[in-house]
């Protein structure tokens, strides 16, 4: 019996050691609020867009979805808000109806999309939501059209909005990480491995893959919430897809088989964006180069590679 406790020690200190790197990355999204300004600016857009990341990565590393229309929903959730404060309803009733209108136009589209598999998944919601970026443009009376929708100003201060959307990013991670250990995320699990192997036991995928889309994308409608009333302003641009590729971007960075890893990626994303913009317009050339050499030399993504240096070899979810 005695010879477990060396065992069960070593296990603890490895547990200790994740849940420290962990928290710095807690800490690093916390840590803004100490500078204000542009710091603290360019900290909540990532800690929101993380949120959006976060999302992908459950759909993409946990659901094997791949998905380049989630600038559809992260639109869907950004114009609710900014059309609901615009006809006076409250912000509670704007970030409550924009999630759901993102989570019902992905219930919608994905009877269609997961009729298909493989390739044809992602063309189709690249084509989903190229649909509402150009309902989106074109729509001016509403949407504004290349003009945009601006948003009134001062609703949250910066420091309230910044703890606001570093709290909602971790409590998601928390939250999907519990619901991958339900019996939905073990059969999610599954499926990614294996569907076909799943559909041999009796179990309906189609419906599986449906729910998980439909909560990224609600998740996801929830980040274009919070990146309206971030920024003030939304724009048809924002649904383009390369908005959906820089997602995936920061998926891959980060890690897709890892949540923390999105949010990391979201991170690391922002700031090199505006830290090689500040002396460059090359940004989108070193983010490349980076790209290149976390597929070739770190293929789990950076986050995983620095658990396991940092957390005791062990990887995450």
């Amino acid at each position: 019996m005695m010879a477990w406790l060396p065992k069960w020690r070593a296990m603890g200190k490895k547990d200790l050691s994740l849940s420290l790197v962990r928290v710095t990355l807690v800490g690093l999204f916390v840590l803004p609020l100490l500078f204000q300004g542009y710091t603290l600016y360019l900290a909540t857009e990532a800690a929101i867009l993380g949120l959006a990341a976060v999302a992908l990565s459950f759909l993409l590393g946990h659901g094997g979805i791949p998905s380049l229309g989630q600038a559809a929903f992260l639109g869907i959730g950004a114009y609710t808000l900014g059309l609901s404060l615009k006809a006076g309803l409250p912000l509670v009733v704007g970030l409550i109806l924009a999630p759901l209108l993102a989570g019902l136009y992905a219930f919608v589209t994905g009877i269609f999309l997961f009729r298909t598999h493989g390739i044809f998944i992602l063309m189709l919601t690249l084509a989903f939501g190229q649909m509402v970026y150009s309902v989106a443009h074109k729509w001016a009376s509403v949407t504004g059209g290349d003009d945009g929708l601006s948003l009134p100003g001062n609703i949250l201060s910066p420091a309230l909005m910044h703890l606001a959307a570093v709290v909602l990013l971790f409590l998601v991670i928390v939250l999907l990480r519990f619901l991958l250990a339900t019996p939905f995320g073990k059969t999610l699990e599954a499926i990614r491995q294996n569907e076909e192997k799943v559909r041999s036991l009796g179990v309906t995928t189609f419906y599986f893959k449906l729910w998980a889309y439909v909560l990224a994308a609600f998740l996801t409608g929830l980040a274009g919430a919070g990146l309206a009333l971030h920024r003030t302003f939304v724009s048809p641009h924002d649904l383009f897809w390369i908005t959906s590729a820089t997602l995936m971007v920061m998926v891959l960075l980060g890690g897709s088989r890892g949540l923390f890893g999105a949010a990391f990626g979201a991170l690391l994303y922002t700031l090199i964006q505006a830290w090689v913009s500040s002396f460059s317009e090359l940004w989108g050339l070193f983010v490349g180069l980076l790209l290149i050499g976390t597929v070739l030399f770190a293929r789990e993504g950076i986050w995983p590679l620095l658990e396991r240096k940092l957390g005791g070899n062990r990887g995450s979810a």
